[in-house]
C-alpha cells in the first residue's frame, strides 16, 4: 500500500530521471482524480468549485490542467486557454512541496512559484492541494 513514505522514496529515486518523473506524476494525478470523485468526503468538499486550474512546470515538459466542477475533476494534459487560474512551478519546488519539505504558500511568498487569477481561486486551489497532501500522509485512509 501506497503510504507518504513509500512516496518520498519513490521521488527521491526518480526526482533526476524527467521521464520517469513524468510517468509517476501522471500516475499520481489520475490516482488523485479517482479518490476525488470515489470518495464522498472529498467529492463533498469540492462540491461548490467551478474552476479550471492551469498547472505548468516550467522546466519540465509536463503541463495539466484540472477542471473542478459540482464535485467532479477532470484532468488532462496540455494547456488550457479558458483556464481561471493558473500555478507555475519548477520541478525542484513541486517535488519539495510533494515531499512536504516546504509549502506552496511560502515558497509563493519567496517568489519560487508564480499564479495567474484570481486570490479567492488561488485559496481553493490550495485547499484542494493541501487534501490530497493530508489524504496522502494519512495512507489514503478516510479524510475525517
Amino acid at each position: 500500500m501506497l503510504n507518504s513514505k513509500s512516496f518520498n522514496s519513490v521521488l527521491n529515486n526518480i526526482e533526476k530521471h524527467d521521464g520517469e518523473l513524468i510517468v509517476v506524476l501522471d500516475k499520481l494525478i489520475n490516482f488523485a482524480v479517482d479518490k476525488f470523485i470515489n470518495t464522498e468526503d472529498l467529492r463533498e468538499e469540492i462540491e461548490d468549485y467551478n474552476y479550471i486550474y492551469q498547472i505548468i512546470i516550467t522546466d519540465l515538459n509536463f503541463n495539466f490542467w484540472l477542471k473542478v466542477s459540482n464535485g467532479s475533476i477532470i484532468y488532462k494534459k496540455g494547456i488550457n486557454r479558458s483556464a481561471s487560474f493558473t500555478v507555475k512551478y519548477t520541478k525542484e519546488i513541486l517535488i519539495k512541496i510533494l515531499k512536504r519539505e516546504m509549502y506552496g504558500t511560502d515558497a509563493f511568498m519567496k517568489g519560487l512559484i508564480k499564479v495567474d487569477g484570481d486570490l479567492s481561486q488561488g485559496l481553493r486551489f490550495i485547499k484542494l492541494f493541501r487534501m490530497f497532501l493530508v489524504y496522502l500522509n494519512n495512507g489514503f485512509k478516510k479524510l475525517k
